[in-house]
């Protein structure tokens, strides 16, 4: 295992910037449809997409102490939204899993978000924003 995924201050920075881009699509999706009158679906996907966005920009240059401005680019921005949808993959295959328990959709989900969190972690720490040894 990489050492980088041990790292404790790493991953309270990656928490950080996650909870921020969460609260930055939120509001934006919020305000789209609040005060500009768009559409839900389409709201929550330029929410989603700016919130990936903000991520991507506060990682590289606060989660990640070995990246910088320079390392920004179109393509590191690709990488990381792949690395958002397979993390999207694991909540959706735990929640379908879920529904073979008895257990209630909100105690689902929650362990869903977790899984797709440290999914996302690990993802982005081993490929997007790797450091070179």
């Amino acid at each position: 295992m990489s050492q980088s995924l041990k790292d404790p201050r790493q991953f309270i920075r990656f928490f950080f910037v996650n909870g921020f881009g969460t609260i930055f699509d939120y509001g934006a999706a919020v305000l789209l449809v609040a005060v500009f009158f768009v559409p839900e679906l389409i709201a929550s996907t330029i929410g989603f997409l700016l919130g990936t966005s903000v991520n991507y920009v506060g990682h590289t240059l606060f989660s990640y102490e070995h990246t910088d401005k320079s390392n920004l680019s179109l393509g590191g921005y690709a990488k990381y939204v792949g690395a958002v949808m397979l993390s999207l993959v694991v909540r959706l295959v735990v929640v379908a899993l879920g529904g073979f328990t008895a257990l209630p959709f909100w105690l689902v989900l929650l362990i869903a978000i977790g899984a797709s969190f440290v999914a996302s972690y690990v993802i982005a720490t081993l490929w997007v924003f790797k450091k070179d040894d």
